[in-house]
């Protein structure tokens, strides 16, 4: 009877601890999730000594935690499409850590790095923060929190550079807007609504580039396992005005009525100005007859993207159309560059640089996709007709330099046509 008691006692202990183990990491285990900032690339999946961990990870996604044997592991990142591996490295993974692993860089030349969760507790009234840089474009950045749009005091975070994650700062909890700005400078790269931060809490707010190239968005990541993932996409976009009217004066370029940019003269380009993201009635007016309203177009403007409001055709029949930009630095040590054809007449031309096609069948009030090359102060841009047939312009001796972006445009009307380089940045 004893005997039978013990036994009893010992299968009860026995599944206590394994109910305990289950409950929980357990020892010589680890657990991570995986963020995937790689604006470039279609969903990530990641594999842990080739077994699926992640599936399918989105941009801007962050997965839920898996839990696996700590220690040195394989971890390979590849397309969930082509199966293609995309980076495979080495990395430990620590016992008993809760960890992020951050995909980010460009797909072409992938990056991740693994960090763990901060641990280390606030004191009263406070809650932590650090930054990580995912953004290959926006440079450096300073972490502003703060109950205003303000950004004139002190950064909470100064001087984050790309694919750094800083240690944390200790900030009073409160609601508080989230604004991103270039290092140094009031040139503002996100800005949030405010964000309720909970007390005692720790916190990483990820800085992660869009495809517009210089405005970003924001994730927001809580430690441990309990800890959400809030992606917050930035309010606003970006603008510029290109009057490719020959006929005409200066042109007022609206959104949504307000004027954003006032007398851009015939084959004038604007700087990029911000606006609010979301549908907009773009419109235009002669500047010497305000509040007439010659051509109008409505356009979806995301969040984070830029844009080029380009005014074509005759000041008789105006016409309005929106372009969108692709303003991302090109790869190390090179230059990018598309070609705009806005020169009514022609159903299609072709560009060439240096004598050689580059681009063909660009159509009217079309842009080209955009080119990488290498830096150079003597090219030779030239438009013609398809098949390099007729020659309609050319611009030459053209300086392009490294990690700039550039649109050619193709202006005028039939007998006066001209083409014109515009840096975007």
């Amino acid at each position: 009877m004893n005997n039978k008691l013990w036994i009893a006692g010992a299968v009860s202990v026995l599944a206590l601890l394994a109910g305990c183990k289950n409950s929980g990491s357990a020892q010589n285990s680890t657990d991570m999730r995986a963020l995937n900032a790689v604006v470039d690339a279609e969903p990530l999946d990641v594999l842990v000594d080739s077994d699926v961990k992640v599936s399918g990870l989105a941009y801007g996604a962050t997965s839920s935690y898996s839990e696996f044997g700590s220690g040195t592991r394989a971890v390979a990142i590849r397309s969930s499409t082509t199966q293609s591996i995309l980076s495979d490295k080495s990395l430990s993974f620590a016992s008993g850590a809760n960890s992020t692993l951050f995909m980010y860089g460009k797909r072409n030349a992938l990056l991740s790095q693994l960090v763990a969760d901060d641990t280390t507790t606030p004191s009263s009234g406070h809650f932590r923060v650090r930054v990580v840089n995912l953004s290959p474009d926006t440079g450096a950045v300073d972490l502003y929190l703060t109950t205003d749009t303000v950004t004139t005091g002190a950064a909470a975070i100064a001087g984050t550079a790309f694919g750094v994650a800083t240690a944390s700062a200790e900030v009073t909890t409160g609601s508080l807007r989230i604004t991103f700005n270039v290092s140094g400078t009031q040139e503002v790269l996100f800005q949030s609504a405010p964000f309720a931060f909970s007390d005692g809490s720790s916190v990483s707010i990820a800085i992660v580039p869009s495809l517009g190239g210089k405005l970003a968005n924001a994730i927001v990541l809580g430690s441990g396992r309990t800890g959400t993932a809030t992606l917050l996409q930035n309010p606003f976009a970006r603008l510029k005005a290109v009057n490719a009217i020959a006929d005409s004066t200066g042109l007022n370029f609206k959104v949504n009525g307000t004027t954003l940019l006032s007398a851009v003269p015939y084959t004038g380009s604007s700087s990029y100005v911000t606006t609010a993201s979301g549908s907009r009635t773009l419109q235009i007016e002669a500047s010497n007859v305000p509040g007439t309203i010659i051509a109008s177009t409505t356009k979806t403007l995301d969040p984070a993207r830029d844009y080029t409001a380009l005014a074509v055709g005759g000041i008789a029949s105006p016409q309005l159309v929106a372009i969108t930009d692709d303003n991302s630095l090109p790869s190390s040590g090179l230059v990018k560059l598309r070609f705009v054809q806005a020169v009514a007449g022609f159903t299609a031309v072709d560009a060439l640089v240096n004598f050689a096609n580059q681009a063909s069948g660009i159509g009217y009030a079309q842009a080209s996709s955009y080119y990488q090359l290498a830096p150079g102060t003597t090219y030779t841009i030239t438009f013609a007709t398809p098949g390099g047939v007729t020659v309609l312009a050319t611009l030459t001796p053209v300086e392009l330099d490294a990690g700039g972006v550039y649109t050619a445009y193709l202006f005028g009307s039939a007998g006066n046509i001209q083409a014109k380089l515009v840096r975007d940045r």
